[in-house]
């Protein structure tokens, strides 16, 4: 019994001991992570805290600069941390000095205030707050010797990246190149691997044509779900990268946006209602897109040289405002090696509509490869082709119209206007394009389309279908464009 008593009492005095040792534990693990972020002399934090039972590591003011890049975060902190006690207390921690290639595996990690400058592109990020729950950064690959290594290490480390959710607030982008400023009020992202997304939601996006600009372009709110954008990634992570080269396809399964403003809307009075995309599944290696805009309104202010001219001239023709819709379908059958483009539709209520379909059909492997890396030279090695295409257009009245304008501001009757009209059409001739009989054909049906109205289809029919290696032929000059692509105009009432 005694001998119980003893040990237990033992227990607890070492426990004690224990638990008082743990500031001094924390206060000596944290000095140590302080010395090794500083330890080359590229970066410099004021204070670090550690906190051993929360495995939490918090760095303030932390600035990190070298010939390519530059880092400055006034908070950070990781909590929840998966990484092994005798590493953090030896100030082996992950991120220790946020060097690039390092491994990450936290419940939560925040960030305030960070801002971020690739020295070579231009670029620039800065946003308020970041808050990442569920995070794995697995280790990755930081060799690079290369111009811009901010873009082909951060493409890298979202390639290594697994995230449970992610927010940010007040998020500030200059886009490599252009200077362009593009701003996010908030960001949602859910359920993030590695170049997979399962919801995004972004509001209060703007772009500006420099940063301190006014915006000419905002979108309140845009939501999207099931992004794959790993082949971007992948492309972006080459040591061969460089701005402006292919990235890949983004594939999303649907998307929308909506609440459009800013300056360019303003100063045409255009409106917009929302922007939407789908694609989906139809079975194996077949499937359907949409992309559909509803809502734009076309009515320009009494105010500005554009807006003024744009309100003028839509007055001569007698139209107030300008109201369209756009609804545009696709097919992708990798199976039978065709992409159909079913139905294009540009449709603006009273004044007309235009309409165009095409289908590429003998798609091979290459043809498919070149659409996923986004890489269009390669197009020139496919046996893909043009199989058909179809120009449809319907005049509701906007032909009548713009006569009536062009007649007010030459002073000539509406009647003899169309009539030179179509006699310009028919005495036309393309540059580099043989004028054959069939082309002459052609003209005339599109000059009879001016001087009657209706509806005017342009169809093309090539047999043999035309390869993308027959491109060179027809930008030649002389090239015979109508019976290569067997093109065919007929004019509907």
């Amino acid at each position: 019994m005694r001998k119980s008593v003893i040990a237990l009492i033992a227990v607890v005095v070492l426990a004690g001991a224990a638990v008082a040792a743990v500031p001094v534990i924390e206060r000596h693990a944290a000095a140590n992570i302080k010395s090794e972020i500083e330890g080359n002399g590229t970066a410099k934090v004021d204070e670090v805290s550690v906190g051993l039972f929360a495995r939490r590591v918090t760095l303030l003011n932390l600035k990190s600069k070298s010939a390519a890049e530059e880092l400055n975060i006034g908070r950070w902190q990781a909590s929840g941390l998966a990484w092994p006690i005798g590493e953090l207390l030896a100030g082996r921690t992950p991120l220790a000095g946020f060097r690039w290639g390092d491994p990450l595996r936290a419940g939560k990690v925040e960030l305030e205030n960070v801002a971020m400058a690739d020295k070579a592109t231009g670029g620039r990020w800065t946003m308020d707050a970041l808050l990442i729950e569920g995070l794995d950064l697995a280790r990755y690959d930081a060799a690079y010797d290369g111009m811009f290594r901010v873009s082909v290490l951060t493409a890298r480390a979202m390639g290594a990246l697994t995230v449970r959710k992610l927010e940010q607030r007040n998020t500030r982008v200059t886009l490599p190149g252009s200077g362009e400023a593009v701003g996010l009020a908030s960001i949602v992202l859910e359920d993030y691997v590695r170049g997979l997304v399962t919801k995004l939601a972004i509001a209060g996006m703007d772009v500006a044509a420099a940063e301190g600009q006014p915006a000419q372009l905002s979108v309140a709110e845009t939501k999207a779900t099931k992004i794959d954008f790993s082949r971007t990634i992948a492309a972006m992570s080459s040591d061969k990268w460089f701005p402006g080269a292919p990235a890949g396809r983004i594939h999303i399964e649907t998307a929308n946006a909506t609440g459009f403003g800013g300056d360019l809307f303003k100063r045409y009075g255009i409106s917009l209602g929302e922007v939407s995309f789908q694609t989906a599944n139809v079975r194996d290696k077949v499937s359907r897109t949409r992309t559909h805009v509803e809502g734009f309104v076309l009515a320009p202010p009494l105010r500005g040289i554009e807006g003024l001219s744009m309100r003028m001239a839509m007055q001569s023709m007698g139209i107030k405002e300008v109201k369209a819709d756009f609804d545009c379908y696709g097919t992708e059958d990798q199976g039978k090696g065709e992409l159909t483009l079913d139905r294009c539709a540009l449709s603006a209520p009273g004044l007309g509509e235009i309409e165009l379909s095409a289908r590429i059909v003998n798609g091979d492997a290459t043809f498919w490869n070149a659409l996923d890396e986004g890489d269009i030279l390669l197009l020139q090695d496919s046996t893909a082709a043009l199989g058909a295409a179809r120009l449809v257009l319907t005049d509701k009245s906007l032909l009548e119209r713009s006569l009536r304008a062009f007649a007010t501001m030459t002073r000539k009757p509406v009647a003899a206007l169309r009539a030179e009209w179509a006699r310009d059409v028919r005495l036309y001739q393309p540059s580099g394009v043989l004028i054959s009989q069939a082309m002459t054909q052609l003209l005339d049906t599109a000059a009879r389309f001016v001087e009657q109205g209706g509806t005017l289809v342009i169809e093309a029919k090539p047999d043999p279908p035309v390869g993308f290696d027959r491109l060179e032929y027809l930008l030649n000059p002389g090239a015979d464009l109508v019976s290569v692509l067997g093109l065919k105009a007929t004019l509907l009432k």
